[in-house]
């Protein structure tokens, strides 16, 4: 089965990722546009058997504005979990299974074309990701909890008010009602005191 996913990467992987601009690195392939960094990285399952594999394909976009702005290190190769926005292209294209298992039985050809697909959605994507303000309306829509300090410290910092209060009301939207919500409101009204900002949370919802 390790052949068959070696020539998945070799002949369908690699070549449509260079084609769009991606380098390759281990198993990560980067591409930077000005201050963006575009990530897929394929991750083996701890599973994995002599009959059969079972790979995901990991996507991340990251931000060397983002980190500036908030004080951290510029992050030019980042690592799918250093990423500000990171997902399963399972999620972003939203299909059922999270993975692509190969076993004897599997028809390489369908396999393939799946997985071509699937890329090129995710590339699709990532077109129209041009500036650090678009990766942050995709952080504010999709991506949860992830980075979620680091995503509202930016937006004070950056006195775009406007997108930290629709950023506020989605996650109050989705965690509200549950009783961790306090946490999240005490973390973010702590980045509040620490920008010296005047606003609070409450009126952050209203």
């Amino acid at each position: 089965m390790k052949e068959k996913f070696n020539q998945l990467i070799v002949e369908v992987v690699k070549p449509l990722l260079k084609e769009n601009g991606f380098t390759k690195k281990g198993i990560n392939f980067y591409k930077r546009n000005a201050d963006l960094v575009f990530l897929l990285n394929v991750q083996n399952s701890h599973g994995n058997t002599s009959e059969q594999t079972k790979f995901y394909i990991n996507c991340g976009i990251h931000s060397t504005s983002i980190d500036k702005v908030i004080g951290r290190s510029e992050l030019v190769e980042p690592k799918e979990y250093e990423c500000y926005f990171k997902d399963r292209i399972s999620s972003l294209i939203n299909v059922v299974d999270d993975g692509y298992l190969i076993t004897k039985d599997t028809d390489l050809e369908t396999l393939s074309l799946t997985l071509h697909q699937d890329l090129k959605a995710v590339l699709l994507l990532y077109n129209n990701i041009n500036k650090t303000s678009d990766l942050t309306d995709l952080m504010i829509n999709k991506n949860g909890l992830n980075n979620y300090q680091e995503l509202f410290e930016y937006l004070l910092l950056t006195n775009n008010l406007a997108d930290a209060k629709r950023f506020v009301k989605n996650l109050h939207d989705t965690f509200g009602q549950q009783r961790r919500w306090t946490i999240f409101e005490d973390n973010l009204s702590e980045l509040l005191r620490k920008n010296k900002r005047k606003e609070t949370i409450a009126d952050l919802l209203r």
